[in-house]
């Protein structure tokens, strides 16, 4: 096959110990028009691979010394050589080695005596599938140099005011006459800041989208009652008109997702037009259909088809604010819930927007609740630690709505009414740091700050410390790390930019997930919920010292006596029945009172369960034993017999454990 100068030849290496059969290989293949490299056993294969890099690899399946499925195995565990295809040529077709050969990456199996024909025919398939994956990826590639292109550009701008009147500000040139007063300043430059968390937002919104992380948590609710309430607490009610017919609206759909889709539709109709926007909701045969109808510029036809591509702007939008994600991520939303999203438009004579959805998302919808979320329906918290959980997963997606970072009502201050408590920092970046201390120490005692989790350690262990604000990436480990060394009553608030540890940070029992930047408003939110937990603490340690001093009636055939809860030091259960044992030595009397009857009436804080069927009183006890691998026996004070734990309780038996001494389960526990 004649080929011109230009042509980029494929090349193939043929790895086979049979010399005549590889010569008629590469005979027959470079007749093809290949370029054709061969080997005579498996590591020769290897080596020539890494060395040439060749298009494809047609290799013999048995070979002494290293086999093909070796030489597969070799080839798919080297980054560079990892996605060759391979096929492999064999005297034998056994159906469990296709299988094996397969299941390592195998590409094609071919039978000897291999039809040359076929042959070639599964070579050319395999080289152009692989030159179509190669040619996805660089389309991939381009386009997120792209998205990162216009991610740079559009941060340029407001940085530029940052900085601009950042050196305005250090020079003392705004006091000069003509120029602004430092609070109008000021002003200018929060603007650009929340400008910048607005491009941030969507921009991580927008990857996530499209690595399939995007939350989705659909829930029932009134599609008119929800689109009336967003209508009437829009700033620009004035200019908004809402229509709907008569009937059951009744959908089920992520509301969180809706308003982002919702909000930046109704954003453009506002920005690009001067007159009325109407918003109408009809029932159609599949679903509903919402309706955003502006009058104003419209969208040229030459834009129409690239409106949904992040970071498009039409060539008429002017001088107007935006930076071309809001249709990209109202497309990202409607496309979660299983609908379409639609536009008519002519030119300076508005458009109207069409948001097509289903009464409920198809079963095949990306479903999921948030990470922060999952981790508090793990861990059965009420509605409070729900609400900060949304709030820390979904800060930093709502789309063009920026968290204030001060004005306005509830953000002069955190309240002072966290004053009183004692804190540190630990982020590794010393400006992060500097503006935490500045939101909180005019109302908390800041006694630190660490850049390290070694320095943390330090801090904590100099200090009595209330509350730990700790970042999850630091030079010497993670945040996490730092845990296990905290005293059991240190409340821990995280503040990072990394959101995908939401889930790790409330299995801990983490206060709070912060997501930087961080607004005084949720600083606030975070101090209360510290001061709520540091209240249920003092409550339940006082409820449990009460309860120790409650009696229960024993009952035997010599005598009737009133014993202490605070005097049991453990219980073991029979169905119905339980022994119950206190003092010292072997006191005890049996009771009609069950296992879950215990439970329920002990002070939690002081007794835990250890086995199905044991409780103890952990006031009592002597020391902690390993016997065997991973099995633990606890020996109480005056008590012979050791009691076995429970694989399964020993999790619930170590935080009871660091809650009252700091010990932990994996050491040799002795009582002091």
């Amino acid at each position: 096959m004649q080929r011109n100068s230009d042509t980029v030849i494929d090349k193939i290496l043929v790895i086979d110990d049979d010399a005549s059969f590889r010569q008629v290989i590469i005979r027959f293949l470079s007749k093809q028009g290949f370029a054709v490299v061969a080997a005579a056993d498996g590591p020769e294969g290897v080596r020539m691979a890494a060395e040439t890099l060749p298009e494809l690899v047609v290799c013999d399946l048995n070979m002494p010394g290293m086999d093909g499925y070796e030489v597969l195995g070799a080839l798919r565990r080297d980054g560079k050589l990892a996605g060759i295809p391979v096929i492999f040529l064999t005297g034998q077709a056994e159906p469990s080695q296709v299988r094996q050969g397969m299941n390592l990456g195998a590409d094609d199996y071919l039978t000897k005596p291999v039809n040359l024909g076929d042959l070639l025919s599964a070579i050319k398939a395999r080289i152009e599938r692989q030159k179509a994956e190669r040619q996805r990826q660089e389309k991939q590639m381009e386009r997120a140099m792209q998205l990162f292109g216009g991610i740079v550009h559009d941060l340029r701008d407001p940085l530029f005011v940052v900085l601009g009147y950042t050196n305005l500000l250090k020079s003392g040139a705004s006091h000069n006459a003509g120029q602004e007063a430092p609070s109008q300043i000021l002003d200018r430059m929060q603007q650009a800041v929340q400008r910048m968390q607005s491009i941030i937002s969507e921009t991580i919104f927008l990857t996530r989208s499209r690595m399939q992380r995007l939350p989705f948590d659909p829930g029932p609710f009134d599609l008119q009652e929800f689109c009336g309430q967003l209508v009437a607490d829009h700033e620009e009610i004035r200019r908004l008109q809402f229509q709907c017919e008569a009937g059951d609206f009744s959908v089920v759909a992520d509301a969180l997702r809706l308003r982002q889709a919702l909000e930046n539709v109704l954003s453009n109709a506002l920005k690009y037009s001067d007159g009325p926007v109407l918003v109408s909701l009809a029932a159609t045969t599949e679903g509903y259909l919402i309706a955003v109808k502006d009058r104003g510029i419209g969208i040229p036809p030459a834009d129409q088809a690239g409106i949904f591509e992040p970071f498009f702007r039409g060539s008429n939008t002017g001088g107007k604010p935006g930076h071309g994600l809001g249709l990209t991520i109202v497309k990202t939303c409607v496309d979660q819930h299983g609908g379409k999203v639609r536009f008519s438009s002519e030119g300076n004579q508005g458009t109207t927007f069409f948001l097509e959805l289903p009464k409920s998302p198809p079963p095949s919808a990306e479903r999921g609740t948030s990470s922060a979320e999952s981790a508090l329906a793990t861990r059965g918290s009420g509605a409070a630690g729900r609400d900060a959980a949304r709030e820390a997963a979904v800060a930093d997606e709502t789309a063009g709505k920026p968290e204030r970072a001060g004005g306005g009502p509830g953000s002069e201050s955190v309240s002072c009414e966290a004053a009183g408590l004692r804190g540190i920092i630990v982020d590794d970046d010393p400006l992060v740091r500097g503006v935490l201390r500045d939101l909180l120490e005019s109302v908390m005692v800041i006694l630190g700050e660490a850049g390290t989790v070694a320095e943390a350690i330090l801090l904590t262990r100099q200090h009595r410390v209330d509350v730990v604000f700790l970042d999850v990436n630091l030079p010497d480990g993670s945040g996490f790390d730092l845990l296990p060394h905290l005293k059991p009553n240190v409340s821990v608030v995280f503040v990072t930019s990394a959101e995908e540890y939401a889930v790790n940070a409330f299995d801990c029992e983490a206060v709070d997930y912060l997501l930087k930047p961080v607004s005084q408003e949720r600083l606030q939110k975070a101090l209360e919920r510290v001061r709520q937990r540091l209240r249920a603490r003092a409550e339940a340690a006082a409820a449990a010292s009460s309860k120790l001093n409650d009696t229960f009636l024993v009952k035997t055939l010599t005598e009737r006596r009133a014993v202490k809860i605070g005097e049991i030091t453990r219980i073991e259960a029979y169905g119905e029945y339980s022994w119950v044992y206190w003092g010292k030595g072997e006191t005890g009397a049996l009771l009609r009172k069950s296992l879950k009857h215990w439970l329920a009436e002990l002070p939690g804080e002081q007794f835990v369960r250890v086995r199905r069927g044991a409780i103890v009183n952990l006031a009592c006890l002597e020391r902690i034993e390993k016997v065997g691998v991973g099995r633990l026996q606890i020996c109480l004070r005056d008590t012979a017999k050791p009691i076995l734990v429970s694989l399964r309780l020993v999790p619930a038996l170590n935080r009871r454990l660091r809650a009252i001494r700091g010990a932990e389960v994996a050491d040799d526990f002795r009582a002091p």
